[in-house]
């Protein structure tokens, strides 16, 4: 969301009533949901009653741009009230008050760290200490699983979110590596293509434990990356999985890769994204002969039936920089 005001907003923000603005805004951003909501912010043309700055519908929220913009001003101030030492605010008044400045410009990098502050306040209260952490990964995973734009593709909100984990992990508290990059950094990928801050945290999250279920997690990005073929970041974090030994065995690299190469020859599929992850996969040496074999016959094969000059860049250079690479490997 673009923090520009356009005349007839900021000419607007002098009628409204900011304190109710943000309690209700703050309200919905802090209260406690079984699952994630879902946040849009409203356009000029989606026009609310007077006085109301949000609408709900289960885990659905929409709210008032004009009415965000109101609240920020107020959980702004706050928040520099507390860094100033200038007014006592409480801790949930200090969540609340970051949530709402994070919601308009995630990458404020003081309310990150406010929040984290006030976590640590918590550390030696192993029992609170659970609830606020769960709260607050909630509170993360909305934003980061949003269509809001910025926020999905965030470092500031990734980052902490890392921060968050190794809490987690510092606390003993279980962490649920395949549902995490299943229904985070899956859905953040989706929101906002190629993005590199979500599928650096899968990374991070398989640093976290071995307990982790190969096979399923495999079969999920797998899936992933099919439905996302031009997405390159897809495809690089199932090259990263099947290069990790304690996710994939030869035979499941062997039955990707073939997987991979029957939809690229049967969709004809000449995208550059598909063809790296191919060229590195096969030059890795962690596929068999016969799948190597496979990948030269398939390229072979589009070259024939190709006409688009750039599709035979593509598929031409694969094979150069495979067969270059590949050689120095194996020697």
């Amino acid at each position: 969301m673009s923090r520009a005001l356009d005349q007839d907003t900021a000419a607007s923000l002098k009628a409204g009533n900011p304190l109710a603005a943000f309690e209700a805004i703050s309200g919905v951003l802090t209260a406690s949901y079984e699952t994630l909501l879902e946040i849009e912010i409203l356009p000029k043309s989606h026009i609310l009653p007077d006085r109301q700055y949000v609408i709900q519908d289960d885990n659905a929220v929409g709210i008032s741009k004009l009415g965000l913009v109101q609240a920020f001003i107020v959980a702004r101030q706050r928040l520099r009230d507390h860094i100033d030492k200038t007014h006592p605010w409480s801790d949930d008044d200090l969540f609340a008050a970051t949530a709402v400045i994070l919601l308009l410009d995630p990458e404020y990098l003081t309310a990150a760290n406010t929040r984290k502050r006030l976590i640590q306040k918590h550390l030696r209260n192993p029992d609170q200490l659970r609830l606020v952490l769960k709260k607050e990964k909630q509170f993360l995973d909305t934003f980061l699983t949003s269509i809001l734009h910025r926020h999905t593709k965030s470092p500031t909100l990734w980052n902490h979110r890392r921060w968050l984990l190794g809490v987690f992990k510092s606390c003993d508290l279980p962490i649920d590596v395949v549902a995490d990059i299943r229904d985070i950094v899956c859905v953040a990928g989706e929101r906002h293509s190629r993005n590199y801050y979500a599928w650096c945290h899968a990374r991070f999250l398989m640093s976290l434990g071995n307990d982790v279920n190969g096979q399923e997690l495999l079969n999920t990005i797998k899936t992933w990356c099919f439905r996302h073929h031009t997405d390159i970041s897809g495809w690089s974090f199932l090259c990263f999985l099947l290069s990790a030994s304690n996710v994939a065995d030869p035979g499941a690299v062997d039955s990707v890769s073939a997987q991979v190469l029957e939809i690229v020859s049967s969709l004809r599929l000449v995208n550059e994204s598909v063809w790296v992850f191919l060229r590195t996969l096969a030059a890795s040496g962690l596929i068999c002969d016969e799948q190597y074999s496979r990948f030269q016959n398939v390229q072979r094969h589009l070259m024939e039936v190709s006409t688009n000059s750039s599709d035979k860049t593509i598929l031409r250079s694969a094979i150069d920089w495979c067969e270059t690479y590949r050689t120095k490997k194996m020697n």
